[in-house]
């Protein structure tokens, strides 16, 4: 069954639903043969039903513990007279770390240390080259100075707008290097690389460290992972990192060469078509855990870690 479109909204509705078929037959119960059966007993029923009826909407499996215990712990809460604004705290708190699997079915999930040193592997050594940082040759445009292009176009495709040719010239030539290669140090851009709902700012801020020589984007839309993650990136004192506020839907997809996403089942297919209509050719999708229904991966790499994380790579 598709995950809905609003988690929360149908986790709520799932609860009415359990609590008005629980109560309506304990009032039933009561009226006909005066049993009346305790309270946290039909709290414990109506969790039950509304983690039922919770799968059965499409929720996702780690709804099914708050269904669960919900019930049960508003009336815990509410025979201690716990005050009103303890819980309007812990539901800010709530709303701001989890905003996305209340609005967009999208769990917080953050990339293990070996899933970030995976990806650093992954990563080409510049942008466009298809070459990896594991020395393995990926599809991919071609570089600098292309067979079949005159020398003349070449340097001419080379040269940076704006500065005379006689500055580009001597800041692209290195004593004992051939002209071709000069060329090719002299036009060689870092990858540029997005991280799409980047929790905390783990994976941009590790692999900025690894990767001096490229630029590396963080995207999310939780209010308060994201401010954690800009004190991160902050304070890091890295020059080639950032993080903007937002999701997949709000920012292109078009500058970057390497695009990571660890979301969930539920955007995978509307990310995969974005992904194929802004990204470049040659370009790298790569989703941790989630793949996508009627488009397999061009390649799966195995994590070695305890959850056996897959990562899933798409070339664009």
């Amino acid at each position: 069954m598709p995950r809905p479109r609003l988690p929360l909204l149908t986790a709520l509705a799932a609860q009415l639903a359990a609590g008005a078929v629980v109560f309506g037959a304990a009032f039933a119960l009561t009226a006909g043969v005066e049993l009346r059966p305790p309270l946290m007993a039909l709290l414990a029923l109506q969790g039950i039903g509304a983690a039922v009826l919770g799968t059965r909407f499409g929720l996702a499996q780690w709804w099914i513990s708050i269904q669960l215990v919900l019930p049960s712990a508003l009336a815990v809460a509410w025979l201690w007279q716990v005050p009103g604004w303890i819980f309007l705290v812990l539901f800010g708190l709530l709303v701001l770390v989890f905003w996305n699997s209340a609005l967009g079915g999208v769990p917080l999930y953050l990339s293990n240390p070996q899933a970030r040193a995976a990806l650093a592997a992954l990563l080409p050594q510049e942008a466009g080259s298809g070459e990896t940082a594991t020395g393995t040759k990926q599809e991919a445009p071609g570089e600098a100075v292309r067979p079949g292009v005159s020398p003349e176009k070449n340097i001419r495709e080379a040269v940076r707008p704006g500065v005379s040719p006689e500055n580009n010239i001597r800041e692209a030539v290195r004593p004992g290097v051939s002209p071709e290669n000069n060329i090719r140090e002299a036009v060689r851009p870092g990858v540029r690389f997005a991280d799409l709902g980047c929790g905390l700012g783990g994976p941009v801020l590790d692999l900025a460290r690894r990767r001096p020589d490229g630029n590396f984007t963080g995207i999310e839309s939780a209010p308060l992972p994201f401010a954690l993650a800009w004190l991160r990136l902050r304070f890091a004192g890295l020059a080639n990192v950032k993080v903007l506020f937002g999701d997949y839907r709000s920012h292109g997809l078009g500058e970057y060469d390497v695009v990571y996403a660890f979301l969930s089942p539920v955007p995978m297919p509307d990310l995969f078509d974005k992904a194929k209509h802004e990204m470049k050719s040659g370009s790298l999708l790569i989703s941790n855990t989630f793949d996508v229904p009627g488009h397999p991966a061009d390649e799966t790499v195995e994590v070695a870690d305890r959850r056996r994380t897959s990562l899933y790579l798409w070339r664009l």
